[in-house]
């Protein structure tokens, strides 16, 4: 009959490998191993032999071999430890009064003091590079405001078309021409508005732009005029009722 090997069944949960343990050797049965399944279909306790041939069987253990490899295995532990045991020395105390354990009293006093010296030393570089950092906060100049730019009072241009409508007496009817107009105003500081022309022509024609050789300015910043006099504009005495209409203006831009 050929000979078996039986072994006891233990499962590593961390890494899912079986061991086999019997009283001669040991064996792991990792995933990969073709009888990795069947061993999990095993009941708690059971043994596994072994034939010489390969072939695999479990049983209940009736010759009682997990107390045996157990008991074994304790046996083993317990003499490793006391035989660890037996073998640690006691040191051996040292005099208070012993040479050395002065020596070493004198270099550790040396180093608490080098060490204190360091200390220090480390608490004046502190305060010299706060001292050295303030110093130049106070050296650095303050930015020179910048100067406010005077702004200089410009001349501006208005290009303007509009319609008189007037009354001729001569005729004794209604009329109607076109007017091409330019006004240059005197120096300002701010770009005047369509309002501000459309405020000067309503006073020249409720005036009938009374020109005798300057211009008319009616309380207004207005440097000179054309376009108005003459024949052509609002100054002619067989003008009546004059009225300034259909006001267009081409640009106003600095002039």
């Amino acid at each position: 009959m050929a000979s078996t090997t039986s072994y006891i069944i233990n499962f590593n949960k961390k890494n899912s490998v079986f061991t086999l343990t019997s009283t001669k050797d040991e064996l792991k049965v990792d995933a990969k191993h073709k009888k990795y399944e069947w061993l999990k279909s095993q009941a708690t306790g059971r043994i596994v032999k072994i034939s010489a041939k390969g072939r695999w069987n479990s049983s209940k253990d009736y010759i009682g071999l997990y107390d045996e490899i157990n008991s074994s295995k304790s046996k083993k532990k317990s003499t490793v430890k006391s035989s660890f045991k037996a073998t640690k020395r006691k040191a051996k105390p040292v005099k208070g009064n012993s040479t050395e354990l002065k020596e070493l009293k004198t270099q550790l006093k040396e180093l608490q003091t080098s060490n204190n010296k360091l200390k220090t030393e480390i608490a004046k570089l502190k305060n010299e590079i706060q001292l050295l950092k303030k110093k130049s906060l106070l050296a650095k100049p303050k930015p020179a405001k910048p100067k406010p730019v005077k702004k200089e009072p410009k001349q501006y241009k208005a290009r303007i078309t509009a319609t008189l409508k007037y009354s001729d007496r001569m005729y004794r009817r209604n009329k109607s021409k076109d007017l091409d107009i330019t006004i240059i105003t005197d120096p300002q500081f701010k770009k005047p508005s369509q309002s501000f022309f459309k405020s000067y022509l309503k006073f020249a024609a409720a005036d009938g732009y009374n020109y005798n050789g300057k211009w008319p300015h009616y309380g207004l910043p207005i440097y000179s005029v054309s376009g108005l006099e003459g024949y052509s504009g609002l100054n002619d005495a067989m003008v009546t009722e004059q009225k300034i209409t259909n006001i267009s203006f081409i640009f106003i831009k600095e002039y």
